[in-house]
């Protein structure tokens, strides 16, 4: 969800506080919609989902501009770290506010349940998931230590099915069980003295949160104490784990886990410790610098690391196909070939470019300081 999204050949987004819809090859206004909106928006199947000024959902259909339904329920509550999201499901629109969740009926916007977390004291991650009839949700949790909890809601009620302190986003949902990292355990470990590290996941039955089993990835680090960085971050995709470990990332098979498992293969990372692993495209897995926002890929096929570095700062970085586009504070929006990390167009536009840059049908759109501008994708980079 952002102020501006590109599909279906057309950018939708705001202005003088009204939804619009342009199209994307001639610049063209085709609708307007509301007045007074929150200048946040989410696309989901034709239908934009909004927010009205005193934060009630919408739904308006993409193509005619026309209402579709306004929710009667506010999801405005006082949350100090509330991060707020619309998030749509197959029948189900799920709006987030720190803490809260609200289950609106997709259809008609009609409020199906909404619920609170305690312990979160007003305060959530925007990460919903929902698998067989169970809502997922993480809340940052205030203790002796602070930590990430994982809860558990049944879909058609709202009630609480149990929760699990220390436990993040599930790298997967699959035959009723819960694959879930545990944060919490690693906190206790003298890591500054000790070169092991490991990556815990625990697996719990998706309906009851009973415990089925733990998994462990284990690495050491090279070098002698004080160990700072160890890695740590992980994700999935394609039935494979990418676990990020201090100077290498190294890649499992997820499905066939045995204890002292070691990985199908590993892949050389950026030098230091502000690298972030973040993804994989187009079979290179993608870093991003903490400090910069410049992101560097690690080639899948040989491990050889590249970067897509530029002549400026950049204030965004968009990946689409095969093409990286880099919105930087000079004002030149810069299109890289992603495999060969050679430029392939400027675009000058005099404005501080610090929003995401859109695509859609073959046309990539720059947010320039209040103005769009449309530019043809070149065939090279598609």
């Amino acid at each position: 969800g952002r102020h501006a999204i590109a599909e279906e050949g057309k950018v939708f987004t705001f202005a003088g506080n009204k939804l619009i819809a342009i199209d994307a090859k001639t610049g063209k206004r085709l609708w307007s919609y509301g007045k007074n909106l929150k200048p946040y928006l989410v696309y989901d199947q034709g239908v934009i989902y909004g927010l009205s000024a005193d934060q009630k959902p919408y739904a308006v259909n993409a193509k005619t501009g026309k209402l579709k339904w306004q929710s009667k329920t506010s999801i405005l509550i006082d949350a100090r770290y509330g991060t707020e999201a619309l998030v749509p499901t197959s029948d189900t629109l799920y709006a987030i506010k720190g803490s809260m969740t609200f289950a609106l009926d997709k259809a008609t916007g009609k409020l199906r349940w909404k619920m609170n977390e305690p312990a979160g004291e007003g305060n959530g991650t925007d990460y919903l998931h929902e698998a067989d009839g169970v809502v997922l949700r993480t809340f940052l949790v205030q203790g002796a230590l602070t930590s990430i909890q994982l809860n558990a809601y049944d879909k058609k009620t709202g009630k609480k099915l149990w929760e699990d302190f220390g436990q993040g986003d599930a790298l997967q949902v699959k035959d009723g069980l819960v694959y879930s990292v545990d944060y919490y355990s690693p906190l206790l470990f003298d890591y500054q003295s000790l070169p092991d590290r490991k990556l815990i996941v625990n697996v719990f039955n998706l309906k009851t949160g009973e415990k089925k089993g733990t998994r462990e990835y284990n690495w050491k680090l090279s070098g002698e104490p004080p160990y700072q960085y160890g890695g740590g971050s992980s994700f999935m995709t394609g039935g494979k784990l990418y676990i990020d470990q201090g100077d290498k990332v190294a890649e499992y098979h997820f499905d066939t886990y045995k204890t002292g498992l070691a990985p199908l293969r590993t892949f050389q990372r950026p030098y230091g410790e502000e690298w972030e692993l973040i993804g994989l495209v187009q079979e290179r897995l993608i870093f991003k610098n903490r400090n910069t926002g410049g992101l560097a890929g690690s080639k899948l096929v040989n491990g050889r690391v590249i970067g897509w570095n530029s002549d400026a700062p950049a204030a965004q970085i968009d990946v689409y196909g095969k093409g990286i586009y880099r919105a930087q504070r000079n004002g030149t929006l810069l299109g890289i070939n992603l495999l060969t990390a050679k430029p392939v167009f400027r675009v000058k536009t005099g404005a501080d470019l610090h929003e995401s840059t859109l695509m859609t049908n073959g046309m990539i759109i720059i947010q320039a300081e209040g103005k769009l501008l449309g530019v043809k994708v070149p065939a090279s980079l598609r």
